[in-house]
């Protein structure tokens, strides 16, 4: 095999190292984002709960659409 060859296959090699280590690191991140939104969403659930039990608004089907006539 030749020099150049060799080279080609090291930096290929060595990319995809550096490829695999990013993904996991990327991966893990968005994990931890999925998470994280998962409980706001469940904060934002808790609070719908609660605005919609203390009757300060009326419900979106309630409301009645104006008529242009």
């Amino acid at each position: 095999m030749s020099a150049e060859l060799i080279a080609i296959l090291a930096v290929g090699a060595a990319l995809g190292g550096v490829l695999l280590t990013s993904l996991r690191g990327i991966s893990d991140r968005l994990g931890k984002v999925e998470e994280r939104l998962g409980r706001v969403e469940q904060r934002a659930a808790r609070l719908e709960g609660l605005i919609e039990g203390a009757g300060l608004f009326r419900p979106a089907e309630a409301i009645e659409p104006a008529t242009g006539g």
